[in-house]
């Protein structure tokens, strides 16, 4: 798997390359087209190479470590001069180069991606992330307000492989974007071999009418509340546990539909499977999903498949706890979505060198009573100064081996059946730091 992963390193750096080439691209990628024409110490690519370096101190400690142990070589270039540089370079480059890693990674990876019933289960989830308090940023992003205080604010929502570990796509967007409008505006680029699962806020005629009319379906599991509808409440308090109904649109979403491009009235139906699930507290869930086909998708299927959501939850859980998503290198809106998709694309690389390793675990597993996992914060952490040196050495296979052996040598056991109840703790509101019994920073 090695082999495989250089060429994605390969084809991403390419990428690049094509983008200074293209004049069309240089139109898009930037801001102006004669941006990056004329040759300085501190070019595109070397623009790009220290931004994915997870920036999270002061830039100066960061510039000075990234010449000494990224690019090793006796450069100098001052604060301003890559802040002037960045600010050349539109976030769709990121955007882009992530989905290009994702392409990748199917294509490349297609026969040992993991699947279920030969789906790939794409969790889909949103959360909020606090934002520097600039005017620029609460003109963009918006605010969130109560009696007293008023908070620069984004959503973010995340489409996320829970299987693979992989994000398929994600975006951050002003704090008045609804999670329903989001999700409505990328059905089109969910996998067609693809299950997403939705927590209780997405299940809307809206979505679901969108998901079953693309021009290959898009399947779904949609956990909703109890009393979403009439057909719902109904479902709820009979003695059936799998049904299929028909279900019609509101005005409200005949008007959103029609925003979109589609014609329905109040009379056009969706089909829809209503699934009853019994949680461990006893609680009994519904489930809303157009996987019809009950020999194959058994009602007793449901519970663990939806199970399989929380997957997207701790990956959020690590975005913001371990990539610190919230700690932004700058403080205009370019800077924030810059960071964010950076993020995102370092985090696709962590996965794809941990199914490089996944055979040399799997034998290490056979020899132990528990199964191993790599330590995720401490790989992250690994991969400072080295993610750069994957792109820029003329052989980034020495740079993968190192990196498999470092992740390898930082497992974890897999404790099947382990839970404890959510603890939240607020954190101190005066002072910078805050020191967590089960957690330290990695970058």
């Amino acid at each position: 798997m090695v082999a495989v992963n250089v060429k994605i390193i390969e084809e991403l750096k390419s990428f690049l390359a094509l983008i200074l080439s293209d004049s069309e691209l240089k139109e898009v990628c930037f801001e102006r087209k004669e941006d990056f024409s004329r040759k300085r110490k501190l070019g595109f690519p070397e623009t790009i190479y220290f931004m994915i370096n997870m920036i999270k101190r002061s830039l100066k400690v960061e510039i000075q470590d990234f010449l000494e142990y990224g690019l090793g070589h006796k450069i100098s270039y001052t604060k301003m001069a890559f802040v002037l540089q960045r600010k050349k370079i539109k976030s769709v480059v990121f955007e882009v180069w992530n989905q290009l890693l994702t392409n990748c990674f199917y294509h490349y990876y297609e026969g040992s991606a993991k699947k279920w019933n030969d789906f790939l289960l794409v969790a889909v989830d949103g959360t909020t992330a606090y934002l520097p308090d600039k005017p620029e940023v609460r003109d963009y992003f918006g605010v969130q307000k109560n009696q007293y205080v008023e908070v620069p604010m984004a959503r973010i929502m995340k489409f996320y492989d829970v299987l693979n570990h992989i994000t398929i796509f994600s975006k951050i967007v002003p704090i008045t974007v609804g999670e329903q409008s989001i999700v409505s505006s990328f059905v089109e680029q969910l996998p067609i071999n693809s299950i997403s699962i939705y927590d209780r806020g997405f299940p809307s005629y809206l979505v679901m009418y969108l998901l079953n009319n693309q021009e290959s379906i898009r399947h779904f599991v949609m956990r909703c509340k109890a009393d979403f509808n009439l057909k719902v409440k109904e479902f709820v308090a009979s003695n059936q546990k799998d049904i299929v109904v028909n279900l019609f649109p509101t005005k409200d979403a005949i008007k959103k539909l029609d925003n979109y491009g589609y014609s329905v009235t109040k009379d056009t139906p969706i089909r829809i499977r209503m699934v009853k699930v019994k949680l461990d507290t006893g609680e009994t869930e519904v489930l809303l999903t157009n996987l019809y086909n009950e020999d194959i998708f058994k009602t007793s299927c449901f519970k663990k498949l939806y199970f399989k959501r929380w997957g997207v939850e701790t990956s959020i859980g690590f975005d913001k706890n371990t990539m610190q998503i919230e700690e932004f290198s700058g403080q205009s809106v370019k800077s924030i979505e810059q960071d964010f998709y950076i993020s995102i694309f370092v985090l696709n690389l962590q996965s794809l060198l941990e199914k490089q390793c996944q055979s040399e675990m799997e034998q290490k597993n056979i020899e132990r009573k528990l199964n191993y996992k790599i330590n995720k914060n401490v790989s992250i952490g690994s991969m400072k100064h080295r993610i750069v040196k994957l792109f820029t050495v003329e052989n980034p296979e020495i740079i993968l081996m190192e990196l498999q052996n470092l992740f390898l040598e930082s497992l974890e056991p897999i404790r099947p059946g382990r839970s404890a109840p959510r603890v939240f703790k607020t954190i101190k509101r005066r002072g910078k730091f805050k020191t967590l019994t089960n957690y330290k920073r990695a970058i």
